[in-house]
């Protein structure tokens, strides 16, 4: 188990210094436009201020030197500032509890209305409800969020306001369960398929063939057997989706006006702040990795079988 571990912790850091210097090399190694003009808009920028700015920043150093002033600077725990001045571990913080909230509605949503239809779906397979469930994941895959986010918000923001159809600052949890249920209706699809899939293929293994011959009830055989096999495609799935949704919601924090870390990084990205970019984006890179390694571990609780070498 330690050593298995340290093996992964090893590649934890591999892939985020990998991820890292791609995000840093595509806002900084390509050289085009101007980020202190930029940011500024048509406003003039005296010398001095660029002058300053530039030493600030490192922007006449070379890729490598400003790539390991950010790697020093992550190590003790500073992000850093933007180019507006300000700290980007206080901007992330601000808007991490949005989308964490966001995240956690949308997980919710996957679990109770995904997880549940598809065990259903796989225990009565080839039913009315298999084959209407199969057919509405089909079309709610078919649909991108750029449509299924402003249609929703249509619907039951505007024609009938059942919830708010954007979110104040800071949200409540109420004004996030419209776009929790948007972000979480692809996951839905998805994990409802996935669900099906495994605990179909569960109810032909030869342990639950066994298991009804030695004349256990049938929801204990499902509870105990079936559902406890089927669980580990799930987790997979669900820790992935934990991690992608958090770093994901740019659109529908976007339609919601939600100041969560999606939009964070979708008004530094037009703002051409690369700072603010970077920091975001290490910060998900690191929830994303961390939500991976949680999923590995719980597998030798699902499964006793699973041994770590």
């Amino acid at each position: 188990m330690f050593r298995y571990l340290v093996r992964r912790l090893l590649q934890m850091i591999l892939v985020f210094l990998g991820t890292t210097f791609i995000v840093f090399a595509l806002m900084f190694a390509g050289g085009e436009g101007d980020p202190i003009q930029n940011l500024a808009g048509e406003k003039p920028v005296s010398a001095s201020q660029r002058a300053q700015l530039i030493e600030k920043f490192h922007l006449n150093d070379g890729f490598f030197e400003r790539y390991w002033y950010y790697l020093k600077d992550l190590v003790t725990g500073n992000l850093g500032e933007s180019l507006t001045g300000r700290d980007i571990g206080t901007m992330i913080a601000e808007a991490f509890p949005a989308t964490a909230m966001l995240a956690t509605i949308a997980i919710l949503v996957t679990i109770l209305f995904g997880v549940s239809a598809g065990v259903i779906a796989g225990i009565r397979r080839g039913s009315i409800f298999d084959n209407s469930t199969l057919v509405l994941t089909l079309v709610i895959i078919g649909i991108p969020t750029v449509v299924l986010a402003p249609l929703g918000q249509l619907l039951f923001g505007v024609k009938f306001p059942i919830f708010p159809a954007t979110a104040n600052n800071p949200p409540t949890w109420y004004e996030l369960i419209l776009p929790g249920i948007v972000l979480g209706l692809l996951s839905v699809a998805t994990a409802m398929r996935l669900t099906r899939a495994s605990v179909a293929e569960n109810l032909r293994a030869d342990f639950v063939r066994t298991a009804k011959s030695k004349g256990m009830p049938g929801r204990r055989v499902i509870g105990v057997h079936v559902l406890r096999n089927s669980l580990i495609p799930i987790v997979t799935f669900i820790g992935v989706e934990l991690g992608s949704l958090m770093g994901g919601a740019i659109i529908t924090e976007r339609v919601f006006n939600i100041s969560g870390v999606g939009n964070l990084l979708y008004k530094n990205l037009r703002l051409g702040d690369a700072p603010v970019v970077i920091g975001t984006v290490s910060v998900l890179v690191i929830v994303f990795l961390v939500a991976n390694l949680i999923v590995d571990l719980l597998y030798a609780v699902l499964d006793p079988r699973i041994r770590y070498e």
